[in-house]
């Protein structure tokens, strides 16, 4: 919700996190329709959600405002995200991936018509699917954002255009037009406020809420899949999920919490976990470096959790790897901002050493990953500006970090946050494993924080 963070009741004041207790709880209570995780309406008068990503995206970019859909007691059976090679310079396989996938949608659960809300280069796929009457007529209200501007709605479909600040000057005739040039292109989709807009647009009423609602926390489950980055390609291994220390990053026990077989699609889960504790998920795979996911506590089930690995190829060619030093990528579905024009920055602190500057993370450069590692392992930090090729690569930057590692990383790297707009810091601690034998990935959430049972704030 939006406005103020201390409501009344009774006469007396009513914090942020017991309204969204209050607010869950209406969710859940049991009806003649029900959800897993909240009642909801009769799902014949909502129609199934399909998310399309852009360029170089995945389900990831749309895992809060799922949970927000969630929140407002949509099913997890009407959420579903379609996923592509955007490593493809045509949009001939997406199409025809998505008619399949919307086919399948409806089959599923029965629809006569799903929604579909699609982002940059998924609004390029949408127009050109929507050309074709026979897959307009299978599309109930469209939402395009910050992507494609058209003449009228494409295919005579109903259609919200939300434009951030890479398309400002966007617009399509005949469309309900809303213009954020304060967000960044990702942070459009992504946004609390988009959230209200798409829920409005789409059920023609204000949200209930546009926070993630924490769950009760032994209720929470995680899904997802493990792919390649970008072509968004199944990887078959181990997964292992571990409990670990929130001071130090250290796994607690002598076993993981979760160990089980990924299979070539790359899917796992569901999987249970505790709302309030932190893991890590470590995808382990013969031959090939371990790779440790990081991520702040899951306040709420997540089944559009995507574990990104760069194959032979991929961008983690250009990452320097020696036994002396740690190399990590950090991310979140919202730009890193350094240097902007409003003065409201974004600050990632490793180690207590600033990272973003506006060589390293220009507005315009619309970063949502930041690769840090020791360039030409000289045991060397020259900060300043964007490491080459990342300097040229979308949504991608890379500084340059001297983090010693240990050969059993029984070492800590602290990795902090500060949310710009917010001025709340969140920080995570992960160990520092080898990057010649272990990639390292630290996850942030796009949104503020709110925890089951205490108000929002960091941790």
């Amino acid at each position: 919700m939006t406005g103020p963070m201390t409501y009344r009741a009774a006469g007396r004041p009513l914090c942020a996190a017991v309204l969204a207790a209050l607010l869950f709880a209406a969710l859940t209570v049991p009806a003649r329709s029900s959800a897993a995780h909240g009642a909801h309406p009769d799902p014949g008068r909502i129609a199934p959600v399909v998310f399309v990503h852009g360029q170089q995206g995945s389900a990831q970019q749309w895992q809060s405002q799922a949970k927000r859909f969630s929140s407002n007691g949509y099913p997890d059976s009407l959420l579903h995200a379609y996923e592509y090679d955007t490593t493809v310079p045509t949009d001939t396989h997406a199409i025809e991936g998505l008619e399949t996938f919307i086919d399948a949608v409806l089959a599923r659960t029965g629809a006569a018509q799903v929604d579909v809300v699609a982002h940059s280069r998924g609004t390029r796929v949408m127009h050109a699917y929507l050309a074709d009457p026979a897959r307009a007529a299978e599309v109930r209200r469209y939402v395009n954002l910050d992507g494609r501007s058209a003449d009228a709605p494409p295919g005579g479909v109903p259609t919200l255009a939300l434009w951030g600040s890479l398309q400002p000057n966007g617009s399509i005739g005949g469309a309900v037009n809303i213009h954020q040039p304060d967000k960044g292109h990702t942070e459009t989709a992504t946004s609390a406020e988009g959230f209200a807009h798409i829920h409005r647009f789409l059920r023609g009423r204000e949200p209930l809420t546009t926070r993630v609602l924490p769950q009760p926390p032994g209720l929470v489950r995680i899904e997802g899949k493990v792919v390649s980055f970008p072509q968004n390609t199944g990887l078959a291994g181990r997964l292992e999920v571990w409990r670990v220390d929130p001071a130090t990053g250290a796994r607690q026990g002598h076993r993981p919490r979760h160990a089980v077989r990924v299979g070539a699609d790359g899917s796992f889960g569901p999987l249970p976990v505790h709302g309030l504790l932190r893991y890590e998920l470590a995808f382990v795979r013969e031959g090939e470096r371990t790779s440790h996911f990081y991520t702040e506590p899951f306040e709420r089930s997540d089944r559009f959790l995507r574990l990104l690995v760069s194959p032979p190829g991929g961008v983690a060619d250009f990452v320097d790897a020696c036994p002396g030093h740690t190399s990590l990528t950090v991310s979140r579905q919202r730009e890193w901002w350094s240097g902007s024009a409003a003065g409201t920055d974004d600050s990632l602190r490793i180690d207590g050493t600033e990272v973003l500057s506006p060589g390293v993370a220009p507005p315009l450069r619309q970063i949502l990953g930041v690769f840090v590692f020791d360039r030409g392992c000289d045991g060397v930090t020259e900060l300043g500006a964007a490491l080459p090729p990342f300097d040229r690569v979308p949504f991608l930057t890379a500084a340059d970090l001297y983090l010693p590692a240990a050969p059993e990383a029984d070492g800590t790297l602290t990795v902090a946050q500060t949310l710009r707009g917010t001025g709340e810091t969140r920080t995570l601690a992960v160990p520092n494993w080898p990057s010649d034998r272990h990639t390292v990935s630290v996850q942030f959430k796009d949104y503020p924080d709110t925890v089951f049972g205490r108000g929002s704030g960091g941790r």
